[in-house]
């Protein structure tokens, strides 16, 4: 008998009206515009303009230490870490550059076509240090920096990124103040 009492029409319209005015008591008030700007003061990284970074092999090559020592040319490499190497091919077009960025290790950069102009982030002066077609640029892990493009012709590199194992190869950084751009 209790069972059919609640089935009467009045007693689950009642049973609705109740649930529904929870619910909307419950409601969260807060707009996704606040949520997207809450507590953000300023941009915590630069973005790149006309660059693309477009990987072409990355393996992981463990701890090594390799010593080559050919006719008297003499080479060493060492990582006491686990590390991946990457490599990818970067383009610049004229007027473009990396953003603000650094790297979990150690970079090396041919420069293949144009010149690369590259920023220190630690450097007062804002002094740019030119890299035409035909040479090579190190980065060293942890220093931000900016590669810029300022001729008219489009920037091509191969660069050989080592990184700890399974870690990205760049780190977006915010412009550290040197620099006008």
């Amino acid at each position: 008998m209790m069972f059919s009492a609640w089935l009467r029409p009045h007693r689950v319209l009642i049973a609705v009206v109740a649930v529904a005015t929870g619910a909307l008591a419950c409601k969260d008030t807060t707009t996704p515009k606040q949520l997207s700007t809450a507590g953000i003061t300023e941009p915590r990284f630069t973005a790149s303009v006309g660059f693309t970074s477009t990987t072409i092999g990355r393996g992981n090559l463990g701890t090594f230490s390799v010593h080559s020592n050919a006719d008297g040319y003499k080479a060493e490499l060492k990582s006491h870490d686990n590390t991946d190497i990457a490599v990818a091919n970067v383009t610049i077009t004229p007027g473009g550059h990396s953003g603000w960025h650094s790297h979990p290790g150690p970079v090396i950069v041919v420069v293949k076509t144009g010149t690369v102009t590259f920023y220190h982030g630690n450097d007062p002066t804002c002094t740019g240090t030119v890299h035409p077609a035909g040479t090579v640029f190190i980065e060293e892990g942890g220093d931000v920096g900016i590669a810029r493009n300022e001729g008219t012709v489009e920037v091509n590199n191969v660069v050989t990124f080592f990184v700890p194992a399974g870690s990205p190869t760049r780190i977006d950084a915010a412009n550290p103040g040197n620099c006008p751009f």
